[in-house]
């Protein structure tokens, strides 16, 4: 597999000091656990590792750990022999055999669960693995780079992560800081990927104006470098800085926790807003229709609406850590999961 040099931009000491741990254990046969928040460039590390290693032209192979459903990463890491379970008919290879000599890319590790975690601890233990109902030893000649935007200790001391696992993964550990530790990056990003986005996407050029570099410099980037690309594309396309400033300020009108940092006359507002978003369930009730609800189903459909916006606010607080998210909202990790998916809940896009 062939890609271009990853670009890792930066000029700020902590993005020079993960380039420098980045080029030192690249062409080393040592796993590699890469943490820091979403957006933050885990990924682009990753395929940098591979590109300056002596496997750059095998497969890199990424396996988001958290977009499978629990039953099918077993097989989709390791594959599966025909007749394994019902609607296998035929042998498939897996992603650690798909990598062949090159480079496997566990994003997410900390959604792994732990079954699966206890497998993946075998496998790097024995560096062979077997195809779901297989018998064949499989021998595991790709190096390992797992990422996560978790807190992995504090999900060792909760039980959700393998301490050994983790000891396996992280031989060498890299850590990117969040954008908001390391604003004199902001420009230099905001000049690559203008250029980028103009001459490889064809976009229109990208004129900032001084009130938003400055907001840009305040701001405090809870999506991280893939926000600010948002930003960037959406003012491209548009050409409306007032319109990403209204979104940005409003972001800033939040604490760090989370709670609400509004003056009196915001919060009025919000309450205001909260009336006129459920008056259109008021509205939609005519006493007069044989089908005119009950007093409980009123409540049912508020109740609902408002579980969705606390659900949806605790996810984008805990930078859509679902694990931490969770626990916040004291539920167990499949139900938030199960959800998510009845409310039809997505990652917010600034």
């Amino acid at each position: 597999m062939h890609f271009p040099e990853p670009v890792i931009i930066g000029t700020s000491p902590a993005i020079q000091k993960v380039l420098q741990v980045t080029y030192k254990v690249s062409n080393l046969d040592l796993n590699v656990l890469i943490t820091g928040e979403s957006g933050v460039g885990k990924e682009l590390i990753a395929r940098s590792l591979h590109y300056h290693s002596h496997r750059r032209n095998r497969p890199f192979v990424k396996v988001n750990s958290a977009a499978l459903p629990s039953e099918l990463l077993e097989s989709e890491l390791f594959g599966y022999e025909k007749g394994a379970f019902t609607g296998a008919d035929r042998t498939k290879s897996g992603k650690f055999e798909m990598a062949k000599e090159g480079t496997i890319f566990l994003d997410e590790i900390g959604e792994l669960p732990i079954y699966t975690q206890s497998k993946l601890l075998q496998v790097l233990q024995d560096r062979e693995y077997y195809r779901v109902g297989g018998h064949a030893s499989q021998e595991v000649k790709a190096r390992i780079i797992a990422a996560t935007n978790q807190d992995l200790d504090a999900e060792i001391n909760g039980n959700n992560f393998r301490a050994d696992l983790y000891y396996r993964l992280s031989t060498i550990s890299i850590h990117i800081p969040p954008l908001r530790d390391r604003k004199e990056d902001i420009m230099p990003l905001v000049e690559h990927f203008s250029k980028y986005l103009q001459q490889e996407k064809n976009l229109p050029e990208i004129n900032l104006s001084p009130e938003l570099i400055g907001l840009f410099h305040e701001y405090h980037w809870p999506g991280n470098v893939r926000e600010l690309v948002n930003y960037l594309q959406r003012h491209s396309v548009f050409g409306n800085s007032q319109e990403i400033m209204d979104a940005m300020q409003s972001s800033l009108n939040r604490d760090v926790d989370g709670s609400n940092r509004n003056t009196g006359e915001e919060a009025e507002q919000t309450s205001g807003d909260d009336l006129v978003e459920y008056q259109d369930i008021i509205d939609g009730f005519d006493p007069d229709n044989d089908h005119f609800p009950s007093l409980k189903e009123v409540r049912d459909q508020v109740v609902k609406r408002v579980e969705r916006d606390v659900i949806e606010k605790v996810l984008l607080d805990s930078n859509w850590n679902r694990k931490a998210a969770a626990r916040a909202l004291k539920i167990s990790y499949r139900a938030l999961l199960y959800k998510i998916k009845e409310m039809d809940i997505h990652p917010t896009k600034h």
